[in-house]
C-alpha cells in the first residue's frame, strides 16, 4: 500500500467489503449461551448484524462455517514482540534494523495463532502500531506501552551488580528514573512517542539480575506521579508486581492493572476484587523458562529466582479466582519461547473454568484495553475480529493450544487473514 495516505489505505481495505458467515455456533466472548446455527453480517471493518439462523442480506462473499465455533479474535494482554532473545541483555545488542524485522515477524506470527489484538507490556516501539495501520506489515491490533519505566537497580535495570554498564543498548526499551518529576517526564515522553498506556515496575523480577523478586520498587510519590499523568492523558498504568505487598500498594495508589501477582495473598486478592482492579497472570513464560530457559541462555541467577516462585503461581491464581478478581490473559514470552503463546489456555484451565479463560482472552482483555464494545465481542458495531474453531473450545480448550492449527478462518477488521474453508 505504499504511496497511499492512511485514510486512502483504510478506504481501499474496507469501503466495499460485505461478508456473511453462516452456520456457526457463536460464542460472543461473554455469554455462556451459544447461538446455534448463527450468522454474522460484516460490512467494512465492523459487525453489522448477528442473528440466529440465516441472514438474507446481499453480500459480496458468503462463508459456511459448517457448524464450527465462531468467536471473537483472541487478545493477549502481555506481549514483548521485540524481545528476540530469552536472555534480554542479548536483545539489546541487536541492531535496530534487525530488531524491526524480528518484531514484524513476531507480530505476524501472533496473528497466525488467532491473536487479533495484543497489548505490549513494555519495550515495543509505538511506530509498529502505525506501520500495521498503514499496511507496511501485517499483525494484530497493537496497544504499545513504549519504554518500561523502572527505578535504578529495579526490574528494568539489566546491569549486573558490580558493573558500570551492561553495554547492551537496553536504553532503547527502558527509562530508568528516580524521582516523581523524572517519572512524570518519562510518562509524558512515552505518550509523545504514541504509547496507549504506561508500564511501571512495581517490584523485583526474574529476568533482571540485581533485584530480589519479593521487594517493592518505586516510592509512593513516584507511582502516584505515573498514575496522575496517565489519568490526565485519559488512560492507565499497568504495573509489574510479584509480591503481595507490591500488588496491594499499587492497587491502593490507583494502578488499574497488575501483571503477574505471583505471590498474592488472600487479603490482597479480596482487595483487588473489591476495587475492580484487573490482574493479568502470565503462566506461559514461567513454565517455558522452567522447561527451556537454561538451554536458551537464561542466566543462572534468574533461573534461581524463577524456581523460587514457580510453585506459588497456581496457588496465587486459585486465590484470585476464589475471590472473584477480574483476570485477563497474557503470556509475557521472550525470544524463541514466543512459539508457546497458545500454551496459556491449557495452563490457566488448570485453575479456571474454560469459559472463564475464554472470557479473559476476549471480553475481559477488551475491557482492560478500554474497548469493551469494540473488541473481544461479536455484536453490532464491534470490529469484525473473528476466528472459527474446529470444535468447541468451551468443552475442549486445548483446541486453542494448537498454534492456529484448529483455526481454519481468521479475520481482523473485516479482512480475511486466513481462510481454509473456501466461499
Amino acid at each position: 500500500m505504499g504511496g497511499f495516505t492512511r485514510k486512502e489505505c483504510a478506504k481501499r481495505a474496507y469501503s466495499t467489503s460485505t461478508i456473511v458467515i453462516s452456520g456457526a455456533r457463536i460464542f460472543d466472548g461473554a455469554d455462556a449461551n451459544i447461538i446455534e446455527g448463527g450468522s454474522v453480517f460484516i460490512e467494512g471493518d465492523r459487525v453489522r448484524e448477528v442473528a440466529k439462523g440465516r441472514i438474507a442480506t446481499r453480500a459480496e462473499q458468503r462463508i459456511d462455517a459448517g457448524g464450527r465455533t465462531l468467536m471473537p479474535g483472541l487478545i493477549d494482554a502481555h506481549v514483548h514482540a521485540w524481545a528476540s532473545d530469552v536472555n534480554v541483555v542479548r536483545t539489546g545488542t541487536r541492531t535496530t534494523e534487525w530488531l524491526s524485522m524480528y518484531t514484524a515477524r513476531s507480530l505476524r506470527q501472533m496473528l497466525d495463532r488467532g491473536f487479533t489484538t495484543v497489548r505490549d507490556a513494555g519495550g515495543t516501539a509505538p511506530v509498529f502500531r502505525r506501520a500495521i495501520e498503514d499496511g507496511l506489515c501485517d499483525g494484530p491490533r497493537l496497544f504499545p506501552a513504549a519504554h518500561f519505566i523502572s527505578q535504578t537497580g529495579g526490574h528494568g535495570d539489566l546491569r549486573v551488580p558490580g558493573e558500570l554498564s551492561c553495554g547492551c543498548g537496553t536504553e532503547r526499551f527502558v527509562s530508568l528514573v528516580d524521582s516523581p518529576d523524572a517519572v512524570r517526564k518519562a510518562v509524558r515522553e512515552n505518550f509523545r512517542l504514541g504509547a496507549t498506556h504506561i508500564k511501571i515496575m512495581g517490584s523485583g523480577g526474574v529476568a533482571s539480575p540485581a533485584d530480589p523478586v519479593d521487594r517493592m520498587q518505586f516510592s509512593d510519590a513516584e507511582i502516584l506521579a505515573a498514575v496522575d499523568e496517565a489519568e490526565r492523558h485519559g488512560t492507565y498504568v499497568m504495573a509489574h508486581c510479584h509480591p503481595s505487598n507490591a500488588v496491594r500498594r499499587c492497587i491502593e495508589l490507583g494502578v488499574r492493572c497488575i501483571e503477574h501477582a505471583t505471590l498474592i495473598d488472600d487479603a490482597t486478592a479480596a482487595l483487588a476484587a473489591e476495587r475492580g482492579t484487573f490482574i493479568v497472570p502470565t503462566m506461559a513464560i514461567v513454565e517455558a523458562l522452567y522447561e527451556e530457559g537454561e538451554a536458551h541462555g537464561f542466566p543462572a541467577v534468574s533461573m534461581r529466582k524463577l524456581n523460587a516462585i514457580r510453585g506459588e503461581m497456581l496457588v496465587g491464581i486459585e486465590r484470585m479466582v476464589r475471590h472473584g478478581v477480574r483476570l485477563g490473559l497474557g503470556t509475557d514470552l521472550l525470544g524463541v519461547l514466543q512459539r508457546r503463546q497458545c500454551s496459556e489456555f491449557e495452563l490457566r484451565a488448570q485453575v479456571s473454568a474454560p469459559i472463564d479463560v475464554l472470557r479473559s482472552a476476549t471480553s475481559i482483555n477488551a475491557e482492560i484495553l478500554g474497548h469493551r464494545d469494540e473488541l473481544g465481542t461479536i455484536a453490532p458495531g464491534a470490529y469484525a475480529d473473528l476466528i472459527l474453531v474446529d470444535g468447541d473450545p468451551i468443552a475442549d480448550i486445548a483446541l486453542l493450544g494448537k498454534d492456529g492449527a484448529a483455526l481454519p478462518f481468521i479475520m481482523k477488521g473485516g479482512r480475511i487473514w486466513k481462510n481454509e474453508l473456501g466461499p
